[in-house]
């Protein structure tokens, strides 16, 4: 173990949070790094903090100012923030060092430099020189081949945080689990995301559950009928690798039966079920969710990505809602593990007050996806470079 006392610690976190002018809507990000902060604080380290917000794309704004987020992060963390505007000035490493290690330290936007979204090493190589030591507790932006991410451990010992590596390891337990049935619900609006994500789950796991407007993809092929639900036409080859790939490896593919319909501007909805569901649906039906409750009921494990429906517009909330309260039902029984990919699933949890009741909900949305899809990404490749430089 690396030796941290008296050391400064460069620390990668999302504080890319969601603002209603100077007022933090969402702390959720910000609270996500405490246990490996005050890890560090605790073995004697001087913690500097960095962050993007925004898509700033090399261009500073006072909106996107993390300088906005101080009086939060000291309420939250209990320190107070020294805030870097400029920080790759010759003396801002011997600034740092005159701060207080009593203080966080703060450096203002990553992306208000246009080096680091296009992961320039000498931008990498500067912000390594400000510390001793990096850490990655930003698992949301690890899918990104960014200066901060990827660039910094080239140059300094390296390692993840404690969320970092909780996330990864919710992941690898999932494969990993044999002694059960496990079950991966996949919704959301956009087939293209979802492809690579259900080609691998449906090699997977024992049941794949489709929700949204990938479920009508599937349920168009499956009867033959490209008007109905989904004009999958232009993805006909990967649904239809999909499809023979669940029955190669033993997959239960579940897809609704019937569909919760808009019938009218007063929110008025109808059922309908799948053989005459020739007009725009938002939701799944009862049945569907009396169906997709019973294989859950059935297995150990679940992860779940993408809503089943327009869980934001009242009366189609139905379905995500409801499975929702399901599968934290089970959790909070130990009958089942659950884990929630973020985004808007992440948003759904908590709209319906059962984020605390399931196993775990990761923070990441795009990362997510990219971790379970590839069991890999950019962050992890750089601190296996910085381990094989650094040991």
């Amino acid at each position: 173990m690396v030796e941290l006392s008296g050391r400064i610690v460069l620390v990668r976190v999302d504080f890319n949070v969601p603002m209603d002018g100077s007022t933090v809507m969402d702390d959720a990000r910000i609270k996500v790094p405490v246990a490996t902060v005050k890890d560090l604080q605790n073995k004697g380290a001087k913690v500097v903090l960095m962050s993007h917000m925004g898509k700033a794309a090399g261009k500073s704004s006072k909106v996107q100012s993390l300088r906005q987020l101080i009086p939060i992060i000291e309420k939250i963390y209990g320190n107070s923030v020294s805030f870097f505007e400029e920080y790759l000035n010759e003396n801002t490493r011997s600034l740092i060092e005159e701060v207080s290690r009593d203080n966080l330290i703060l450096l203002e936007n990553l992306r208000f430099y246009p080096q680091e979204e296009s992961c320039d090493l000498d931008f990498a190589k500067k912000l390594a020189s400000l510390g001793d030591f990096f850490v990655n507790e930003a698992f949301s932006v690890s899918h990104r081949k960014h200066a901060s991410v990827f660039g910094i451990p080239q140059f300094l010992p390296s390692d993840l945080g404690m969320n970092f590596k909780r996330e990864i390891k919710n992941v690898e337990d999932f494969f990993g689990h044999t002694s059960g049935k496990r079950m991966a619900i996949i919704g959301g609006s956009k087939l293209p995301t979802k492809i690579k994500l259900l080609k691998r789950l449906v090699t997977k796991v024992d049941k794949l559950a489709l929700g949204g407007g990938i479920a009508g993809a599937f349920l168009s092929y499956l009867k033959d009928d490209p008007s109905e639900v989904f004009d999958f036409k232009e993805y006909e080859s990967d649904v239809k690798e999909i499809v023979d790939n669940a029955k190669k490896f033993g997959c239960e593919l579940i897809v609704p039966t019937d569909f919760s319909a808009l019938i009218s501007a007063k929110n008025d909805r109808a059922i309908m079920r799948s053989e005459n569901s020739n007009t725009t649906v938002f939701d799944i039906g009862p049945d569907s969710v009396k169906l997709l409750e019973d294989h859950i009921a059935g297995s150990d494990m679940v992860l779940w990505n993408g809503p089943v429906g327009l869980f934001e517009r009242s009366p189609f909330e139905f379905g995500t809602k409801a499975i929702a309260e399901f599968i934290a039902e089970r959790t909070q029984n130990h009958q089942l593990i659950s884990i929630i990919g973020g985004g808007d699933t992440g948003f759904a949890m908590k709209k319906f007050n059962v984020a605390d009741k399931m196993t775990c909900i990761s923070t990441a949305g795009g990362a997510f996806l990219n971790y379970v899809e590839n069991e890999d990404c950019p962050a992890l490749e750089a601190i296996r470079i910085s381990h094989s430089k650094f040991g």
